[in-house]
């Protein structure tokens, strides 16, 4: 009965709203709850709420928390609970505590007699423990031995990082001693269709810049030409493809690849049957400037949320001509100070291709009720649908996001539908806002619910305006993966 909630606070508190986690474990009635996922959980909770505290609450919380986790242990030989109490303990500054239970924790991994874990999490484990009694160059080599085992867990090499900084920086011992176990970077790749007829030069050039980079995952679409030639680079190189097309694949395939050349589209059915991922947003029937933009944001978004969640970093690769023109998300990518690196070819052919459809994305925000984003704030006169809902559009993501969230800040129990999408302009307010309403009819109190993962687009233009994934809804216009955004909870 509590695995649903237990696993919808989690994903909350691995989001960053830790007090909204809490309040969430609270009206579940857990707090009270002695069953051990509860107890871990509620140690988790509480850690995370110590770590944004001064003193002397935080030490207060750190010591509920530690008391959570040993409970949680109980009489079992669980070397999960221990670690974190060990680990609580010595943030807390009880170190004897600490090393108690890290010693302890040490002699179950020895014995073997412990529940059971995953090679990499019981290597991860005594890596902690080691860190814990000061032995830094063991902690090391059982850290890389761990790793070794799943070299590809890359989550979860993030969320033991994140740990042994924690007590590094209590050490004082120098943050980089892991360094060389992070992640590595994820990147976004653009480029041109018409390559030089020679590939040599373009293929050495982009070798060199891959061997570089190391990327572990790699976003971007398979249009004919650059796309291609860096997606099977990076593959070859070991890195997993996340393809994400501005429409159906059929659609895509016969506009930006087949008209191209046969060979070219083998090779992108190649890379389609063996990418990790394929995102389409299929939603766009037809491919326009503005669907290929949208579809650029979204890689761009997914590569940056995807290098987040791993702690490490995000880079973009383009190959194109000295005269190309940066588009609206390369430029805001490098006026964030994001890496970004240009491959200029010598010689390439002029672009080519049939003409697309006359598109603009548009932001569109949905509510049951009217708008109000509260005094002294101005909203333009929203459109009523038939269905009694009522349609703003807005020209830019970011502006309807911070539209959507004063909406929410001056009216909580608010429920809004964001939808971005690519519009014609032979389309009306009943037909480009009739996924918004379902949205909003689909969002829960308190929240915004957008499709994804085109709403991963925030991750490059808002960042402080992070969707979580949440399944998908089910409509009258079909099945929709969806995200959702709620405000973070206040002191």
């Amino acid at each position: 009965m509590n695995l649903p909630i237990l696993a919808q606070i989690r994903q909350i508190a691995r989001a960053g709203d830790t007090l909204r986690a809490w309040r969430m474990f609270e009206g579940a009635g857990l707090v009270a709850s002695e069953a051990s996922d509860a107890l871990s959980l509620k140690g988790k909770l509480l850690k995370d709420r110590a770590l944004r505290s001064g003193n002397p609450e935080r030490n207060s919380l750190l010591g509920e928390a530690q008391d959570a986790y040993l409970r949680s242990a109980g009489d079992r030989r669980a070397t999960y609970p221990l670690i974190n109490a060990a680990t609580i303990a010595f943030l807390n500054g009880k170190n004897d505590h600490a090393r108690l239970l890290a010693e302890r924790v040490l002699s179950l991994l020895e014995s073997r007699e412990h529940e059971p874990e995953t090679r990499y999490w019981l290597g991860a484990t005594s890596a902690e423990a080691q860190l814990l009694l000061g032995n830094i160059d063991a902690s090391r080599a059982a850290l890389e031995q761990a790793v070794g085992t799943a070299p590809d867990a890359w989550e979860d090499h993030a969320a033991t990082l994140q740990q042994l900084k924690q007590i590094l920086d209590r050490m004082g011992e120098p943050a980089g001693i892991f360094d060389h176990l992070c992640p590595p970077p994820s990147l976004y790749f653009s480029g041109i269709i018409g390559l030089p007829n020679d590939e040599a030069s373009t293929l050495q050039m982009l070798g060199a810049a891959l061997d570089e980079i190391r990327p572990g995952v790699v976003f971007g679409a398979l249009a004919a030409g650059a796309d291609i030639v860096i997606a099977e680079m990076a593959m070859a190189r070991g890195a997993q493809l996340h393809v994400v097309l501005p429409t159906t694949i059929d659609i895509f395939r016969a506009t930006s690849v087949a008209q191209f050349g046969v060979q070219w589209a083998e090779r992108f059915d190649r890379l389609i049957d063996t990418a990790h991922i394929v995102e389409t947003l299929d939603r766009i029937p037809y491919l326009s400037k503005a669907a290929i933009l949208q579809g650029s944001e979204t890689a761009m978004g997914l590569a940056l949320r995807r290098a987040r969640t791993l702690a490490t970093h995000a880079i973009a690769l383009h190959i194109g001509r000295g005269s190309d023109v940066p588009t609206p998300p390369e430029i805001i990518w490098r006026e964030q100070g994001l890496p970004f690196q240009d491959l200029i070819l010598e010689e390439s052919l002029p672009p080519s291709g049939q003409d697309m459809e006359v598109a603009i994305s548009k932001a569109i925000l949905a509510s049951p009720d009217p708008f109000s984003a509260g005094p002294g704030s101005s909203v333009r006169k929203s459109e009523i649908t038939t269905d009694g809902f009522s349609i703003l559009q807005v020209d830019d993501l970011t502006a309807a996001m911070d539209l959507a969230v004063a909406i929410l800040r001056a009216t909580p129990d608010s429920r809004l539908g964001l939808n971005y999408r690519v519009v014609s302009p032979r389309e009306g307010v009943e037909e480009w806002g009739k996924l918004a309403t379902l949205l909003a009819q689909a969002a829960p109190q308190g929240s915004i619910c957008a499709p994804w993962p085109q709403i991963a687009a925030i991750d490059l233009y808002a960042p402080h305006h992070g969707f979580e994934t949440a399944g998908e809804i089910v409509t009258p216009l079909g099945d929709f993966p969806i995200g959702l955004f709620c405000l973070p909870s206040l002191t």
